[in-house]
């Protein structure tokens, strides 16, 4: 047994008083009542990342891109505080193929909505085959305000949004036996440090766990594809967790069906109180689908804010889902309405809903309310879809500002082609459908770009971008998400959190 060494109480002594007395001189002088009740000093965003997943099929594909968006009235102007910049897009290989090397795309014009095509990779083998890999897009100064990317069909229309680099994502929605007969899960690292991922997957019956599924190497600048296919079988409903112990990484869903296929957006973390905006009418009944990460069985009660105004579409009844389980329910009580779905649990629940239409179907998840703005950058009009915004207030009415950009012509000059605005107002526990379309003037079923701007008072805001074809049949729903323009910076004040945490 190794001896026990003392240190006499007065060298203890004389340690805490020199320290005491290098505090004491390095202390600052007594802040100013001014000082101290200094407000945040709000400066603009000069950095943004996403990455986009790999194109179905390995080949190329479109990205909806709009960057240094219009900012709120009174908000600092990204041009005059965050300094020039650019927005760049460059590949990230799947893990161990050998492919060509691509050049990164380059965006240099704020305001105006582009739609890039990105070239599929070709492996350097003799066949030169065509291969999967995703795509980084990184915003600098200017160009990083209000940032937002979205994969898109050909007409310009997003399919998935690029999503941001995170060490927590869920994911909520049909299992084998609700169609899903292939489940992709697609792994971007855009950091140079190597991340190891954790996959976890609950289904009806509980958690289930396959070998190779914890401990993910993800190297930088990278992508790696995994199939969770078997661990969706003989399941109606899976909830993914894909966790980092080391680094980040941004994560895609893709579920397939005999009828199509379909992204499934990323939902957020599991919580007692969540909304999933857009839940537009359909020709047959939407499905709810909840998960329980924890031991505990939940109760969750569903309350449908719609034009009319609240109403629990299952009564007085609660949806209960026994704890570290996945659940699914028929929403078929929404009738022929727009809604959003406010959930309120005794214990954090992940949700998603399924609406149906082409291919396996539109999906919504929950989202956090809009802070500053959202955009949905890919949205097309003409003799196709039509497109509406949904709007939500849950507690306090809110004032909203839409803006349609049109899509930059080439051959004018930088910054957006068309815009149009409009300010409509959302009842408190109400939900707006405001249709939109791209400004008079610009080509017929050409691309825009929608900016969702909550105004200054405004109560709690969800909204999504849905699309439609004719009466009822959905094409695709996209939850809106944030794009900060401006972030808050607290005032510097006298603290040992340097020193002692």
């Amino acid at each position: 047994m190794r001896p026990a060494h003392f240190v006499p109480a007065g060298v203890v002594l004389a340690a805490l008083g020199v320290i005491a007395g290098v505090a004491q001189l390095a202390r600052p002088a007594p802040a100013t009542t001014s000082q101290v009740s200094a407000a945040p000093r709000q400066v603009a965003v000069s950095s943004a990342v996403r990455a986009c997943p790999p194109a179905q099929g390995g080949g190329s594909a479109k990205v909806a891109l709009i960057s240094g968006s219009p900012v709120s009235p009174g908000s600092p102007s990204p041009a005059t505080t965050a300094g020039p910049g650019q927005v760049e897009l460059a590949p990230l290989p799947l893990a161990g193929v050998q492919v060509h090397a691509v050049s990164p795309i380059s965006q240099t014009d704020p305001g105006a909505l582009s739609l890039l095509a990105i070239p599929a990779a070709s492996s350097v083998s003799k066949k030169g085959t065509t291969v999967a890999e995703g795509w980084s897009v990184t915003g600098t100064g200017v160009m990083a305000s209000a940032m937002e990317a979205e994969e898109t069909e050909s007409s310009g229309l997003s399919s998935i949004r690029c999503g941001e680099p995170s060490s927590d994502i869920w994911f909520v929605g049909p299992g084998q036996q609700n169609g899903a007969s292939q489940i992709q899960l697609d792994l971007m690292n855009i950091d140079a440090l190597a991340a190891s991922v954790d996959v976890r997957v609950i289904t009806e019956a509980g958690p289930v766990q396959a070998d190779g599924d914890t401990g993910i190497t993800v190297p930088p600048y990278q992508t790696v594809t995994e199939s969770l296919s078997a661990l969706g079988a003989n399941s109606p409903v899976v909830a993914i967790e894909v966790r980092t112990s080391i680094g980040r990484v941004a994560a895609d869903v893709w579920e397939s069906s005999a009828a199509g296929s379909s992204w499934l957006p990323s939902t957020t973390a599991p919580s007692t109180s969540m909304v999933i905006p857009g839940v537009p009418p359909s020709g047959s009944a939407a499905t709810l689908f909840i998960a329980v990460p924890g031991s505990l069985s939940a109760r969750v009660s569903v309350l449908a804010i719609t034009p009319q105004g609240r109403y629990h579409p299952f009564g007085a009844q609660t949806v209960d889902v026994p704890g570290g389980s996945a659940f699914y329910a028929q929403l078929a009580p929404l009738g022929g309405t727009d809604a959003a779905l406010e959930l309120t649990s005794n214990v954090p629940v992940s949700a998603a809903v399924l609406v149906p239409g082409s291919g396996l179907g539109a999906f919504t998840a929950a989202t956090a309310p809009i802070i500053g703005q959202a955009v949905v950058a890919g949205n097309t009009t003409g003799s196709g879809p039509s497109a509406t915004i949904a709007l939500s207030a849950t507690a306090r009415a809110a004032r909203v500002r839409l803006t349609e950009i049109a899509l930059a012509t080439s051959g004018r000059s930088a910054g957006p082609s068309l815009s149009v605005s409009q300010v409509v107002t959302v009842q408190a526990g109400h939900t707006l459908v405001v249709p939109v379309a791209a400004p008079k003037g610009s080509r017929s079923g050409s691309a825009f770009a929608v900016v969702i701007t909550p105004l200054l008072g405004s109560g709690p805001l969800y909204a999504a971008r849905v699309e439609t074809q004719g009466q009822s049949a959905v094409v695709s729903i996209m939850p809106a998400i944030s794009a900060l323009t401006t972030i808050n910076l607290p005032p510097v004040r006298e603290s040992y959190s340097a020193i002692y945490p």
